[in-house]
């Protein structure tokens, strides 16, 4: 299974998310996807980064994705600003995934999860 940018290798997800021109990313919705692909079996997933592997590499993102949505929603209930959010819910993820490259695309993650959440 080619994947492209919806999966990478040992770095966290590539949020295309600059508003307010480019927001048509949806990091709900990548969740989604990333079920509906597990749920197809590859043997192989060939990433847009990194090493090919396995379907574990599909079940990563999606966990990874799942954590992101879940610290910026917590966070988001609580009343924190979205700038406040996206400085600890790095540290978050950075002491999670300490091997994981490209660390500033987390708060592209928390901008596109936190304007999906209803309050």
């Amino acid at each position: 299974m080619f994947t492209g940018d919806l999966v990478e290798t040992g770095q966290f997800s590539i949020f295309p998310w600059f508003p307010p021109y480019d927001t048509d990313v949806t990091g709900v919705g990548w969740i989604a996807v990333m079920q509906r692909l597990i749920g197809e079996s590859p043997r192989v997933v060939v990433p847009g980064h990194g090493d090919i592997g396995g379907p574990l590499l599909l079940a990563d993102v999606r966990d990874y994705l799942a954590e992101l949505r879940d610290e910026t929603w917590r966070r988001r209930d609580a009343g924190m600003s979205e700038q406040a959010i996206a400085t600890e819910v790095r540290a978050v993820m950075i002491q999670r995934h300490p091997d994981w490259a490209q660390p500033e695309w987390v708060e592209r993650g928390v901008g596109c999860l936190y304007c999906e959440h209803a309050a």
